[in-house]
């Protein structure tokens, strides 16, 4: 069977032939994206300043002002969908107010005009990267097969916890250390719409550089891209040690094409750039309560007209709630917060 090789350096691809055995008979079609480093983590460079300000973020585009960007606070519903809402499953996950997080309000949010101007945000500087990151993408007949460890396997993160003199740290000293994970879980491989829509916990889906993806409130409800300090590949981690974004990242492979994959919902739907066919940028105008439409898009080598999620510069961001099945469970516990049913 054919494999793709990501090499984590230079980004490039390269074919390499891998043989395979299983009891359920990996397909020819089957694709397998394994990324293996050999060991330990390692800093590449001292400082804040090699924080490098993310430019997905930063651009002026037709559809998005970043000066301007909307501040959804406490914008979660438990009732069922509804536009520019997160529909979570707990409410208790976004009402712990002694939970940790960013502890001042920087002078990058206008809270009486209810937006941010994400160009005037820090972001955590340093850049530390992780030899032993492993992530693969199996399928069989049914289903997609995710694992690996939670580490980036592309580009480097922040250095944390965040450092005492790294301008981020008056905001958000995130105590916080980047630790592997034991990520393993199935999706559907070809995922269909259930008849009402489901509710979200803290994650929703995963990168294809094998990064959490997670809901944009804080354990406040709070628009967490708004308050807390992200590195330059907008992630950062949380108590237990999983690194993990909320939206947009410049190092997610493709996020700056047209139309293209950039990871898997928990329902096995896609998530996509926020890119149309013709470089207009989405924004949630654009999508549906959960945050995604239907479209022709790239699917397994083919154009299909098919439901899927799109990442926008404005909340929520990524995913809202599930259109179709999703797999509960998928990833290590986040301390503190509720179980999920």
């Amino acid at each position: 069977m054919a494999a793709v090789l990501l090499d984590r350096d230079s980004r490039r691809r390269r074919p390499v032939d891998q043989r395979t055995r299983s009891s359920h008979c990996l397909t020819a079609l089957a694709a397998l994206v394994a990324v293996l480093a050999s060991t330990g983590a390692h800093a590449d460079g001292p400082g804040a300043a090699d924080g490098t300000a993310p430019a997905i973020w930063r651009t002026r585009s037709a559809s998005v002002n970043p000066t301007a960007l909307p501040l959804r606070n406490q914008h979660y519903v438990t009732d069922g969908p509804r536009p520019g809402d997160v529909y979570t499953c707990d409410a208790r996950m976004f009402q712990q107010t002694s939970a940790p997080g960013a502890r001042l309000v920087g002078p990058w949010v206008n809270e009486a005009e209810a937006t941010y101007d994400v160009t005037r945000k820090p972001v955590v500087g340093g850049r530390v990267s992780y030899r032993d990151a492993r992530f693969a993408i199996g399928t069989t007949r049914a289903s997609r097969v995710i694992t690996g460890n939670g580490l980036p396997v592309h580009a480097p993160t922040g250095t944390f916890p965040v450092r005492a003199n790294d301008p981020a740290h008056l905001y958000d000293p995130n105590p916080n250390q980047v630790t592997a994970q034991r990520i393993s879980f199935t999706i559907p491989r070809h995922p269909v719409l259930a008849a009402t829509p489901s509710c979200t916990y803290k994650e929703v889906g995963i990168t294809i550089d094998g990064i959490q993806v997670h809901v944009p409130l804080d354990s406040t409800g709070r628009d967490e891209l708004a308050y807390e300090i992200q590195d330059a590949c907008t992630g950062s981690p949380q108590p237990g040690g999983a690194y993990h974004r909320h939206a947009l990242s410049d190092c997610a492979p493709h996020v700056h094409d047209r139309v293209a994959l950039v990871g898997y919902a928990l329902d096995g739907f896609g998530i996509y750039s926020p890119y149309d066919a013709h470089s207009r940028e989405l924004t949630s105008a654009d999508l549906d309560a959960c945050h995604g439409t239907t479209s022709r898009i790239p699917w397994e080598g083919k154009t299909v007209r098919m439901y899927h999620y799109v990442m926008t510069r404005d909340f929520p961001y990524t995913v809202a709630c599930f259109r179709g099945t999703p797999t509960r469970n998928a990833f290590p516990p986040l301390p503190g917060a509720p179980p999920q049913r």
